[in-house]
């Protein structure tokens, strides 16, 4: 297991150092969507898909890391109650720091989500409206719906 948890700890560091640095880039996109600007565009989007994909490869790097270790399937927060009291003092801080790198760039992403949405409704409602169409209730995302990030944790 020892192996596993400085592997561990080298892919969670990666993953929060890369949270860490996009940070910006999701309060860039809150701001321009707070002030109507379409200026995030294209450049924030690929700025974005590049972030999800590097986050992929490490999800993967991870997942076989586990598999080597025979912990497929089970989260970090039970792997970590497996490790050795000095493994875990080794891993805990840095998966409690990807904690908080996930959540504040999930409040973020939430914040942004949220107001988009509510851009779009207010765009139906006046596209509806002009056409002398009364506004019904416009489509919602799905609560239960898994953010690709929760998976990390």
């Amino acid at each position: 297991m020892k192996e596993l948890a400085g592997e561990l700890t080298k892919i969670l560091e990666e993953i929060t150092s890369l949270l860490n640095q996009y940070l910006p880039l999701e309060e860039e996109k809150l701001k321009a969507i707070q002030e109507n600007k379409v200026e995030f565009g294209v450049d924030g989007r690929k700025k974005e898909q590049a972030l999800i994909l590097k986050l992929r490869g490490l999800a993967g790097k991870r997942d076989e890391v586990l598999k080597k270790a025979g912990c497929t399937g089970k989260t970090m927060r039970e792997i970590l109650e497996e490790l050795e009291e000095n493994e875990k003092r080794q891993v805990q801080p840095v998966f409690d720091r990807l904690v908080l790198a996930v959540q504040n760039f999930d409040s973020y992403n939430a914040e942004s989500m949220k107001l988009i949405q509510l851009r779009l409704h207010d765009m139906e409602k006046a596209a509806a409206e002009s056409q002398g169409k009364t506004y019904g209730k416009g489509k919602e995302s799905d609560p239960d719906s898994e953010h690709f990030l929760s998976r990390l944790l």
